[in-house]
C-alpha cells in the first residue's frame, strides 16, 4: 500500500512531540507517525467553521464543494458542472450525475441544498461560513439535479461563492449531530476516514469517488514547528512538509528535495487600524510609513527574491488588479517631509501585534526590519507577538491592544476581487480601516451586472486604498512546501491541493 503524507500547521505541542521521537518505538512508529502530536482545523472535520486556506488542506481530501478555482483563478466545475444566469438575481446550477457520499449517501439537488439550509438555520449561524451565504433569500429544487438559487441583490460573482461552501450528506450530519460529525466526518471527496483524534488523521482511498485518487492512502500529520516539518522531510518521515521558510530552502534541496511555490494569492500588509486615536489616523503620516521602508530590500534579503514587493490590496495574480499602480519607492527624506507637515517631526510611537507560532523566522524578520527602517525616520513600531487565540480576538472581536497588526488582503477562497473588503472596510462588524466615501464603490464593485462598469469600480476602490495607504504594503505572500521528489503531481490550485492527481514514484 502506498502512503502519502502531508505535515501541515497546528497549535505548539512540541513536548509530546519531543517525547515520541527520542522515547523511540511505539507501534505506530513504524508508520512514520511519530513525527509528533496533531492539532486539526477548529472543530476537527466540521468543515463549517472556516473558509482558511490551511483548513482546506484537511477538508480537500474528503469534501467537496460545487464549484472550485482553478491554478490562475478561474472559476470551474466541481459537484456542479455548470450554471447559468436567469436574470439579475436568479442563478440555475446543474449537479454532477452519479455522485454519492463515501457512505453511500446519493448526491443530488436535496442533498446540495442541505449545507446551505443548515448555514441560513438558528443553528447554523454559529458557523462561520454562514456569512458566505447571507444574501441568498431563495433556493429550491427543480429537478434532482438541478437548483435555482436567488439573492437579495444580483451578484456577478455568485459562482465564485459557490466554491465556499463544503456539502455534507445531510442523513449522516442529522444523525450524528454536530459535534460527532466533526469526528466522524464524511464527503464525496477522494478520501474517506479511517482514523480521526487528537493525534493523527488516516484516510483510506474512497475508490467510488466521482474524482478517485492514484494513491491507496493519506496520512495527515500536523507539526507545530517548521523545524520539526523540515526534520520529519528530511529524515523520510513524511513526503510533504507544508509552510517553509526561505531560510530552509539550502538545507532541503541539498537532501535531494524541491521546493514548491503555490502562485500568490495575498498580499502580506501591516494593518492600521484608523478607528482607533492615533497618529495613524492621518493619510500622510500612513504614506510617510510607506516611503520609509525598504521593501525591496525585505523581498531580496529576507524573502529570498522569491515574492514581490506589493503595489496595491490585491496580488498580481488577479487580472482585475489596477494596471498603474506602484509600489511606493523607499524615500525616506520624503517621509520625514510628511511625517512633519502631519505634525510629527520628531516621530512618535505605536503598538504593532502579529501571530506567531507556525511561520518561521522569515516573518518575525521582516517586521524587526521594517521596525529598523522607520527607526531611521524617528518612528518606533513596538513589536509584539500574540497567541493565535489572541489574535483571532482581534480578527472576530475587535479586541486590538494596539494600534497595528500582521495581516493579508486575500483572495482565497472565491478569488473575488472584492474578497478582501468584505473584511478591510466598513462592512466588517469590528473594522479597523472604513472610510464610508469609497464604500459605494466597493458595493458597486461587488453587485454591478455590467462588466466594464464593475471593473471600473474595482480600480476604484484599489486606487483609493493605495492612495489613503490603508496598510503598509510589503511583500505578496509567499508559500513554500517541501516536497520529496517521489511525489508526482504534487501543486495546488486556488489554494487546495489536488490529492486525488498525486500519485507516488514506486
Amino acid at each position: 500500500m502506498k502512503i502519502f503524507r502531508i505535515a501541515a500547521i497546528g497549535p505548539l505541542l512540541t513536548l509530546v512531540l519531543c517525547a515520541a521521537i527520542l522515547l523511540g518505538s511505539p507501534s505506530w512508529a513504524e508508520t512514520n507517525l511519530r513525527m509528533g502530536l496533531a492539532s486539526l482545523p477548529n472543530d476537527n472535520g466540521n468543515p463549517f467553521t472556516s473558509s482558511a486556506r490551511t483548513a482546506a488542506y484537511t477538508y480537500r481530501a474528503m469534501f467537496d464543494t460545487l464549484t472550485q478555482l482553478s491554478s490562475n483563478l478561474v472559476i470551474e466545475p466541481s459537484l456542479a458542472v455548470s450554471w447559468e444566469a436567469s436574470g439579475d438575481t436568479t442563478w440555475i446550477v446543474h449537479l454532477r450525475e452519479g455522485v454519492k457520499f463515501s457512505n453511500g449517501e446519493p448526491f443530488d439537488a436535496e442533498a446540495a441544498l442541505f449545507s446551505f439550509r443548515y448555514l441560513q438555520s438558528d443553528e447554523g449561524a454559529r458557523e462561520s461560513l454562514s456569512r458566505d451565504v447571507k444574501d441568498i433569500v431563495g433556493m429550491e429544487v427543480v429537478d434532482p439535479l438541478t437548483l435555482r438559487f436567488e439573492t437579495a441583490m444580483p451578484i456577478p460573482e455568485f459562482p465564485r461563492l459557490l466554491s465556499v461552501i463544503w456539502l455534507v450528506p445531510p442523513a449522516h450530519w442529522q444523525a450524528l449531530g454536530r459535534e460527532a460529525f466533526s469526528l466522524d466526518p464524511v464527503g464525496t471527496g477522494p478520501f474517506q476516514v479511517r482514523e480521526w483524534n487528537p493525534t493523527q488523521l488516516l484516510f483510506d482511498a474512497n475508490t467510488e469517488s466521482w474524482r478517485p485518487p492514484k494513491i491507496d492512502a493519506l496520512e495527515i500529520m500536523v507539526l507545530p514547528e517548521m523545524s520539526s516539518r523540515i526534520a520529519a522531510l528530511v529524515t523520510d518521515r513524511i513526503d510533504v512538509a507544508s509552510e517553509i521558510g526561505p531560510d530552509d530552502i539550502f538545507t532541503i534541496e541539498a537532501a535531494g528535495l524541491r521546493i514548491y511555490q503555490r502562485p500568490a494569492t495575498a498580499s502580506q500588509m501591516i494593518v492600521f487600524n484608523t478607528l482607533i486615536e492615533s497618529p495613524l489616523q492621518d493619510a500622510r503620516v500612513r504614506q510617510a510609513l510607506n516611503y520609509a521602508v525598504n521593501k525591496q530590500a525585505i523581498a531580496l534579503a529576507i524573502m529570498g527574491g522569491r515574492t514581490a514587493v506589493v503595489d496595491q490590496m490585491t496580488a498580481g495574480i488577479n487580472p482585475e488588479r489596477h494596471p498603474e499602480l506602484e509600489p511606493y519607492p523607499y524615500d525616506p527624506d520624503k517621509a520625514r517631509l510628511l511625517l512633519a507637515e502631519a505634525g510629527y517631526p520628531d516621530g512618535f510611537s505605536f503598538v504593532f501585534e502579529f501571530s506567531f507560532g507556525t511561520a518561521g523566522n522569515h516573518m518575525p524578520s521582516m517586521y524587526q526590519q521594517v521596525a529598523a527602517d522607520l527607526s531611521l525616520v524617528g518612528v518606533h513600531m513596538e513589536v509584539q507577538p500574540r497567541p493565535w487565540s489572541q489574535y483571532v480576538q482581534g480578527i472576530l472581536l475587535g479586541k486590538w491592544n494596539g494600534q497595528a497588526f500582521g495581516f493579508e488582503y486575500e483572495l482565497l477562497p472565491t478569488g473575488n476581487s472584492m474578497r478582501p473588503f468584505r473584511l478591510h472596510s466598513c462592512a466588517w462588524p469590528y473594522p479597523w480601516y472604513c472610510d464610508e466615501t469609497i464604500q459605494p464603490a466597493i458595493e458597486l464593485a461587488k453587485h454591478s451586472t455590467n462588466e466594464d462598469e464593475r471593473k471600473d469600480a474595482v480600480h476604484t476602490v484599489l486606487a483609493h486604498y493605495h492612495e489613503q495607504a490603508a496598510a503598509l504594503m510589503l511583500v505578496e505572500n509567499m508559500g513554500l512546501d517541501g516536497v520529496n521528489p517521489r511525489v508526482r503531481d504534487y501543486h495546488q490550485e486556488g489554494g487546495i491541493i489536488p490529492y486525488h492527481n498525486i500519485s507516488l514514484a514506486e
